[in-house]
């Protein structure tokens, strides 16, 4: 049954790459022109509550990190991983050496909005204010700012 997630987790995001690579990305909000954001969000929400991170693959990790930074005008998809902390956390360890800015500020931004595990907590956001994108250290530092 997970692995049904985590493929149709590919699909979804391909679908949305091989969309992507035709649309205009001139402007900021492009992300947002995509008509089937309902299959990503459905298929994110699944993984999220029944596949626990540490049973994602390197390139579900990647894909889902991928389709986090598309979803950053809307947040659906960081809020989907707020309802449920532990795998907020788990995921943010692996966020933090990741690439795209878009996801890492998301996910500094979640890690301000759940309780539990403190130390773990502002051990990661401690990470994200190292951060090569100001963007990202804003979002961490406001987290924390948030958390204290």
């Amino acid at each position: 049954m997970s692995s049904d997630y985590m493929l149709q987790m590919k699909s979804e995001v391909n679908c949305f790459k091989l969309w992507a690579e035709k649309t205009d990305r001139s402007y900021g909000e492009w992300e947002t022109d995509y008509d089937d954001w309902y299959k990503i969000y459905n298929v994110t929400e699944k993984l999220i509550k029944n596949v626990p991170v540490e049973q994602w693959n390197g390139k579900i990790v990647e894909e889902f990190l991928y389709i986090l930074a598309r979803d950053n005008e809307v947040e659906n998809i960081i809020e989907q991983l707020i309802e449920r902390p532990h795998q907020l956390l788990s995921l943010a360890k692996l966020a933090v050496s990741y690439k795209d800015p878009d996801a890492k500020w998301q996910i500094a931004y979640g890690l301000g909005e759940i309780n539990g595990e403190d130390s773990a907590i502002k051990s990661l956001l401690s990470e994200f204010l190292r951060d090569e994108c100001e963007y990202v250290r804003r979002r961490a530092l406001f987290a924390l700012r948030k958390r204290n």
